[in-house]
């Protein structure tokens, strides 16, 4: 496969169904990954994870089922990136390892992945970076390119042109008149696809609930900067790594107001130092210091970047709100600015470590009503823009809970797609068209893969349901002395539940229990299987909880026949 300039085209074409099967970013937020198939093409639309919910106990990440694509392995297959955040390329290197592909993005994107697949032993090689005008052409397909803005630079919309018709993927966008960092979205080129005719289109349905445009970075920058003219201490700001135009107007206020700028936080100081390699991120002279530098300045004369603007316990922030991180912590007199807005989930932890600021008499900048933080995702304003200029057949609405999928067909169909035209899917659904018709046709499987430390899809189903077992209702550990049939001695030993004072009677019952059981059972098997209920049933009458349940018979012998 070559990469092209934009003006070579596509040999003949043959009459054929155009597969669209989405296998994650439908009904929620994350691990967005799309499969467009023509024949025997294939090319995924990014390859991304989502994170555990706070119920999910000893679950890192969540990433879609590849299992369509195994089955698929003979086809050529290639990945195309539209930017760089976790919840689109987060699951590439669990992909990689398994699928020998190559995977095509922006400059700075290639370097987030390349970053990311450190100790994955998988080749640079197979990363090839694209330009917004690039051409990467297959047998009969090709894939090209339009610039977007999101919240991180390098974001690119995608187009499929097949002998069917063109499938438009705008990846996350929003439109920004004013971007702060010049790279205006491309509305030129997206009329002209448009103006050619779109058959299929995908796009972020993130804020489709939010009225109006959105919020442009300039006005962030400038508020962001009226909020720290006002600090004569520290300043702490907490914001997404990966926010890399945020975090350049913030180095840009820095060097306004006389301040140095220290980061804190990995994922923070690798994109940092990534962006700056790329030429996405332009670090002002003399602005930018190590960690170990900071005593050297007054608390005036500093701004520190950090993760952890969610919440989350191990990141930067709130183990300097709890005097927990190794190198910082924060003190009355400084002023942390959060800038950012809590994930859907997230709020209380977020409240958690305001609270801890607040405390410790810290003053603390956060809330809309300071608009500090604007979402990368378009309002409503915003998607029917897209919709309008690209007019296309068949709308599918993607990234994004139902809801918002919902919102997105209503905005859609304001706009002139037919509503029979547009598809609210779940994912694994499988969508096919031709220049006449289209719709759902099939399902694939695209259920959750749970990874955690012990491997990639190793955590099912009953282990989730006894991690939740053991968390709500806590262990029961019963060890059974059957060396006397008629009189066993059973030891219980309950964690995570107050049952000091149940534990004699419950040994007791139980030791009933099983001696009946012996009586009527041959098998130690059989014992244990008959046993369970018997068991569970003597705990929820004593401590009215269901504990997991270690049943262990030792000394067991079998009777005779």
């Amino acid at each position: 496969m070559k990469i092209e300039g934009r003006e070579a085209r596509y040999g003949a074409c043959f009459m054929e169904k155009l597969k669209v099967i989405p296998l994650g970013g439908l009904e929620e937020i994350g691990k967005n990954m799309t499969v467009i198939e023509y024949k025997d093409e294939i090319f995924v639309v990014d390859v991304g994870l989502a994170f555990a919910d706070e119920d999910m106990y000893g679950v890192d990440v969540i990433i879609p089922n590849f299992d369509y694509l195994r089955k698929n392995k003979h086809k050529s297959i290639k990945v195309v990136i539209t930017h760089g955040h976790e919840d689109h390329i987060g699951a590439l290197p669990y992909f990689m390892k398994e699928f020998d592909v190559q995977v095509y993005a922006t400059k700075l994107t290639a370097g987030l992945i390349r970053n990311k697949l450190k100790g994955a032993k998988v080749p640079a090689s197979r990363i090839q970076v694209i330009e917004e005008d690039s051409v990467i052409k297959g047998e009969e397909c090709s894939v090209e390119f339009f610039r977007m803005n999101h919240s991180i630079p390098g974001a690119v919309g995608v187009v499929i042109v097949t002998p069917v018709g063109t499938v438009v993927h705008t990846g996350d966008f929003k439109v920004d008149y004013t971007p702060t960092n010049q790279r205006f979205i491309d509305f030129q080129r997206i009329g002209e696809i448009g103006k050619k005719g779109v058959l299929v289109m995908l796009s972020d349905s993130t804020n489709a609930e939010k009225t109006g445009l959105s919020v442009s970075e300039d006005v962030i920058k400038q508020n962001l900067y009226n909020e720290m003219a006002k600090c004569s201490g520290r300043i702490f700001i907490a914001t997404f790594g990966s926010s890399l135009e945020r975090i350049q107007n913030l180095f840009d206020n820095a060097k306004a107001l006389n301040r140095k700028v220290v980061a804190f936080g990995r994922s923070m100081e690798d994109n940092i130092k990534i962006a700056s390699k790329t030429g996405y991120l332009i670090l002002p002279e003399d602005t930018y210091i190590s960690q170990k530098d900071v005593e050297k300045y007054k608390d005036s004369e500093l701004l520190i970047l950090t993760t952890g603007a969610q919440g989350e316990t191990n990141a930067g922030l709130a183990r300097m709100a709890n005097g927990e991180h190794k190198s910082i912590t924060i003190e009355p007199g400084d002023t942390v600015m959060l800038s950012s807005s809590p994930i859907p989930g997230n709020d209380q932890s977020v409240n958690t470590v305001i609270d801890a600021l607040l405390k410790k008499g810290v003053h603390v900048v956060y809330g809309k009503d300071k608009n500090i933080h604007a979402s990368g995702h378009g309002h409503q304003e915003d998607q029917k823009l897209m919709l309008s200029l690209l007019k296309p057949k068949y709308f599918i609405p993607c990234h994004g809970e139902y809801r918002m999928l919902v919102q997105h067909r209503e905005l859609a169909a304001k706009v002139g797609v037919e509503k029979e035209n547009i598809f609210i899917c779940e994912n694994g659904f499988v969508l096919e068209f031709n220049e006449q018709s289209g719709g759902v046709t099939g399902k694939v499987k695209a259920d959750d893969v749970l990874v955690d430390i012990s491997g990639m899809g190793d955590v099912n189903d009953f282990i989730m349901r006894d991690r939740h077992r053991l968390a709500n209702h806590g262990i029961a550990i019963i060890l059974v002395d059957c060396a006397n049939q008629d009189h066993v001695k059973t030891y219980v030993n309950i964690r995570g539940i107050v049952a000091k004072y149940d534990k004699l009677a419950i040994a007791k019952e139980i030791s009933k229990k099983i001696q009946e059981r012996l009586k009527v059972s041959s098998t130690m098997g059989e014992i244990k299987k008959n046993s369970f209920s018997d068991i569970n049933d003597i705990l929820y009458e004593h401590v009215k909880r269901k504990p997991l349940i270690d049943l262990n018979l030792y000394n067991f012998k079998k009777k005779d026949a």
